[in-house]
């Protein structure tokens, strides 16, 4: 968290010195306010998860491991507004959600009830895992005209980003008996939610079409930290949310 807000400082004193250098010779924000809707792809923060946790059985200590993989890239939906408050300045908020899926691969060293420090290994994969990102994102705005046609929007501030996440439930590991050379493990998945205050800093260029209508695009880097614990009890584990995010839409003026 704490570098986050260091992150979010940097950002903002950067953007605050950009515009007090260009405030003296920008175009005046004309109309009080925009209405903008995104769609585009996410470069998700985070692709893999690991946990481990060890259990014990036949005087020993055995050992799971989960590792868990999400989508790379996924596209989202965005939408969002600002209103001018003085000058070239004014506030927004943005409302994104993304949907990406994931997949687990989960390992058991299980001691072994005959030898002693001899574990059994045994693998199982669960597909098809959710992964669903709810991006609240406050914004304060500098606007930058370039043209009577042509403009663009600077934005930075808090980010509440909601996560609702497919993980492994506790595997189910049972002896096949005699030799006791191997064992089954059965998985399943449950789902958890999450949120957490993170940041967002991005810039949106619009090209007017008409008089309050036009096209534009948008990049926007957020970031967040959710720690997540499964239902029923289970270690937690911490995700990262967020990422780069480029995309393009509709633009509304007024």
């Amino acid at each position: 968290m704490t570098k986050q807000v260091f992150r979010l400082a940097a950002c903002v004193i950067g953007l605050a010195a950009f515009a007090s250098q260009a405030s003296a010779q920008a175009l005046p924000w004309e109309g009080r306010g925009f209405i903008n809707v995104n769609f585009g792809l996410q470069v998700i923060a985070e692709d893999v998860a690991t946990t481990t946790t060890n259990f014990t059985i036949y005087d020993e200590t055995g050992k799971i491991t989960t590792a868990q993989t999400i989508d790379s890239q996924a596209p989202f939906f965005d939408v969002g507004g600002g209103f001018r408050i003085a000058g070239n300045f004014g506030v927004g908020f943005a409302y994104t959600r993304l949907s990406a899926n994931g997949a687990a691969e989960v390992t058991a060293q299980v001691p072994s009830p005959v030898y002693y420090d001899q574990p059994r290994t045994v693998s199982s994969t669960l597909d098809d895992l959710d992964h669903v990102e709810d991006g609240y994102h406050f914004q304060a705005l500098y606007m930058l005209p370039m043209t009577d046609k042509l403009d663009i929007v600077f934005s930075g501030g808090p980010s509440l980003i909601k996560l609702k996440q497919g993980v492994v439930t506790a595997p189910q590991i049972t002896e096949v008996g005699p030799p006791y050379s191997t064992v089954n493990m059965t998985v399943s998945q449950t789902s958890t939610t999450g949120s957490e205050i993170g940041f967002n800093v991005g810039a949106d260029a619009t090209f007017r079409i008409a008089n309050n209508f036009g096209i534009g695009v948008m990049v926007r880097y957020t970031a967040a930290t959710v720690s997540l614990t499964p239902e029923g009890g289970g270690d937690s584990s911490d995700v990262k949310v967020g990422g780069f995010q480029f995309g393009g839409g509709l633009r509304i003026r007024f």
